[in-house]
């Protein structure tokens, strides 16, 4: 397993993460009705499942934000032990990546701004996160939901 080093104060780090988590954490009856339910959040860490609407499924989105908001936070696809989702089992197209990522592992990747993956391929380096974490629809939040409206995007194939 990678090592993560801190590069960021954590008291700072986790401040952001609870900012960027505040509006689903004080409403989640809202969050759950368009398609997103927080499992799990606990800084660094959270995760979520997101509604499919084709198939009224729901897929685990794991997200990872240490060093946040310095760097932009991981997501990946789980299996509701946790483990990264089987290329089988995972969205592909409009975003959604199959493995392996850009740092070479096996599991699928957020191909969207404000995902580290993103922003660390080569061919985005156009596109900083410094240059858009603090704009509006950037937030951890934000983030979410635009992962859930590009799973039920057309261009997305749903196993």
């Amino acid at each position: 397993m990678q090592q993560t080093v801190m590069i960021v104060d954590p008291v700072l780090s986790r401040f952001r993460f609870e900012q960027g988590m505040s509006t689903i954490l004080q409403s989640p009856d809202a969050y759950a009705r368009v398609g997103v339910r927080v499992l799990e959040c606990e800084f660094p860490h959270l995760t979520v499942a997101l509604k499919q609407k084709s198939t009224g499924a729901e897929i685990l989105l794991h997200v990872r934000a240490d060093n946040y908001d310095h760097l932009p936070p991981r997501g990946w696809w789980v299996d509701d032990r946790g483990l990264p989702l089987r290329q089988d089992k995972m969205p592909v197209g409009g975003g959604f990546q199959e493995p392996p990522n850009p740092y070479g592992e096996r599991m699928g990747w957020l191909c969207f701004p404000g995902w580290r993956e993103y922003h660390d391929h080569t061919s985005h380096h156009d596109i900083s996160w410094h240059s858009v974490r603090d704009s509006h629809g950037y937030s951890l939040a934000d983030s979410i939901v635009q992962v859930l409206h590009g799973l039920n995007g057309d261009e997305v194939k749903v196993p």
